[in-house]
C-alpha cells in the first residue's frame, strides 16, 4: 500500500529527499569550514608565540605541518 502511494508522488518524494541531502550538505559544509577556520587560528597562535620564542619560520612549519610562506603570511611578513 506504502509502495503505491509513495510511486503516485515519486516528484514529492524525490524533492522531499533532495532538499533533506541539500540542508545536511550544507550543514556539515559549514562544521567543517569553521572548524578548518578554528584550527589556522589555533595555528597562527601558535606560530606567533614560537616565533617571539626564537623558533626560525622553518622549525615553526615543520612543527605546524604548514608551508614557509604560509607561516610568514601568519606573521605578517608578507602580504597574501
Amino acid at each position: 500500500m506504502l509502495s503505491e502511494y509513495l510511486s503516485g508522488r515519486e516528484k514529492e518524494v524525490v524533492d522531499i529527499m533532495m532538499t533533506l541531502f541539500n540542508e545536511e550538505y550544507i550543514l556539515k559544509t559549514y562544521v567543517e569550514s569553521r572548524e578548518k577556520e578554528a584550527s589556522e587560528k589555533t595555528k597562527i597562535g601558535t606560530a606567533q608565540k614560537l616565533y617571539k620564542k626564537g623558533n626560525t619560520i622553518e622549525d615553526i612549519a615543520d612543527i605546524l605541518d604548514a608551508s614557509v610562506k604560509e607561516v610568514e603570511q601568519w606573521l605578517g611578513l608578507v602580504r597574501a
